[in-house]
């Protein structure tokens, strides 16, 4: 066996190994008299489309990775995106073993901070194991670790893939496509009951508004969450395809009312986060299209049109609840009830972050190193207690000794401490800068768009997560797929690039320029 081929000998291992289990796992659902006939109909879907698509399997992930339901009756209840992640990496394992696929993956500095982040999150893992009760393990809720393993599999797909230039104007569709089918299923389960009990049923991710406060009202239940995340999803991708002031333009008919759907999706939201992220999302995209000036010019025209609507709201019609919720950080004419809402929500998490900070080692026990995901039996079944009495101090209590503390630092440092909250940070402003450069390398290609639409959320993702509001959970998972983009589209620059020079060569210098160069060269 030589040792250069070792990677090509362990990937047929690995795909013979999987399909072993895969059968093994059919018979043992067969014996069962589980639900047989549709596993074996979805492995035969799963074969076709793998036949299908082939080294194209690795657009599933980018497509599905808004899908964070889980499918109940899958042992594990697994999310979309993890199953079609772990199917993606199985894929491209058998591809890496026929020899479909021979591009090895490329590694930089930017990678490097990244696996030093794991590594690090390995070690607290190590120190602090966390499993589930029934395998007798002292911490329970260790999942974050595996989905971070989950999506290391993903990280390893992507990173074998470019995109051409023609695709490369179709991958901001793509990569809102999971968003807007997320929010067709929470638009029919919020509008039709009956059916989101039906999808319910399969497919968890099905609940209609959401309360961000962790507090209920008859009021606040007009805000519809599911559409903060598809509707900044789809203005993103319009502000980062089009001329962002040409939104605003109805002679730009189409973008126009995508915009505005878009817009009003938001407000009915009623995230104020999500509206300010656009904001700047806006002034960005403009700065990197037609620079600073362009910048001014524009905050010329948003700026009556924004005064007029403050101005107009509650003197000639009054905005729903909702939207006067996402809009009562600005000075303005809102419902007494809509301010209130908010600032409970800040008042909430406040009361959270001030409990947890005064609390010494209460909630977080090793505040230099972390106490790693999960908590202890002891913690889990003191918050099911309490988060059963429906109390609003007791739930406040309950997801304090959880850690879900509404906060990126707090639970960054409850996870991994100070060293690694460090750490991440580094990494946070890393991504920021790279995405920066990534941008202002891509502007005249077919990739500044997708470069936009993955960079400029990176840019303001340091500022927005560590000031407003996050988790450590899935800002690391977002940190990781951001990663695999950003560095996607820089290797598809790189072979765009010299695919350009290999068309069009720089013309051959004549016999008098070689010799005035060297005539040049030997002067003192």
């Amino acid at each position: 066996m030589k040792l250069e081929r070792l990677p090509e000998y362990l990937s047929i291992i690995v795909t013979v190994l999987g399909g072993i289990f895969m059968a093994l796992y059919l018979g043992l659902s067969a014996g069962s008299g589980s639900s047989t006939s549709y596993l074996i109909i979805g492995g035969i879907f799963a074969v076709l489309i793998a036949l299908a698509l082939r080294a194209n399997t690795w657009l599933l992930i980018p497509m599905c990775w808004p899908l964070a339901g889980k499918i109940e009756s899958i042992p594990g209840a697994f999310p979309v995106r993890d199953l079609v992640i772990l199917y993606a990496f199985v894929v491209f394992l058998a591809l890496k073993a026929l020899k479909v696929v021979r591009a090895k993956n490329q590694y930089n500095w930017l990678d490097l901070l990244l696996f030093i982040n794991l590594i690090y999150l390995l070690a607290i893992f190590i120190k602090n194991p966390v499993g589930t009760e029934s395998m007798g393990f002292d911490r329970v809720g260790g999942r974050p670790y595996f989905e971070v393993l989950i999506l290391l599999c993903g990280y390893w797909v992507i990173g074998h893939v470019t995109i051409s230039a023609k695709r490369a104007s179709k991958f901001p569709l793509l990569l809102i496509s999971g968003s807007l089918l997320s929010a067709f299923i929470g638009f029919i389960s919020y509008h039709i009951p009956a059916m989101g009990a039906v999808i319910g049923k399969y497919y968890s991710d099905v609940q209609g508004g959401s309360d961000d406060s962790g507090l209920s009202s008859d009021l606040s239940a007009e805000r519809e969450g599911y559409l903060g995340e598809p509707g900044a999803k789809a203005l993103q991708a319009l502000y980062s395809c089009f001329s962002p002031i040409t939104t605003l333009n109805p002679v730009y008919i189409w973008r126009f009312l995508g915009a505005l759907l878009a817009t009003v999706a938001i407000l009915k939201s009623g995230y104020r986060g999500v509206l300010m992220s656009m904001g700047v999302f806006f002034l960005l995209s403009s700065y990197f299209r037609n620079g600073f000036w362009s910048v001014m010019r524009i905050s010329f025209v948003v700026a009556p049109l924004l005064a007029g609507l403050i101005f107009m709201q509650g003197t000639l019609f009054q905005l729903p609840f909702a939207m006067q919720r996402a809009l009562s950080f600005l000075p303005g004419n809102w419902n007494d009830d809509a301010v209130i809402d908010g600032t409970a929500s800040l008042d909430w998490r406040h009361d959270i972050w001030q409990n947890v900070w005064n609390s010494k080692d209460k909630y977080i026990h090793d505040w230099w190193f972390g106490d790693g995901f999960g908590m202890t039996k002891a913690q889990y079944l003191t918050a099911m207690r309490l988060g059963a009495t429906g109390e609003q101090e007791d739930i406040k209590e309950s997801l304090t000794i959880s850690g879900c503390f509404h906060s990126l630092p707090l639970t960054a440092i409850h996870a991994v401490g100070f060293i690694g909250f460090t750490l991440y940070c580094i990494l946070l402003f890393s991504i920021s800068g790279y995405a920066w450069k990534l941008i202002r390398k891509t502007k005249g290609t077919p990739f500044f768009p997708t470069a936009l639409l993955m960079g400029v959320p990176a840019i303001i993702s340091p500022l927005r997560d560590l000031i407003l509001t996050g988790f450590f959970d899935s800002s690391l998972l977002g940190s990781i797929f951001t990663v695999s983009i950003l560095r996607m589209i820089s290797r598809s620059l790189e072979k765009y690039h010299s695919e350009q020079l290999a068309a069009n060569p720089p013309p051959e210098k004549t016999l008098p320029e070689l010799a005035f160069h060297r005539f040049q060269s030997d002067l003192p």
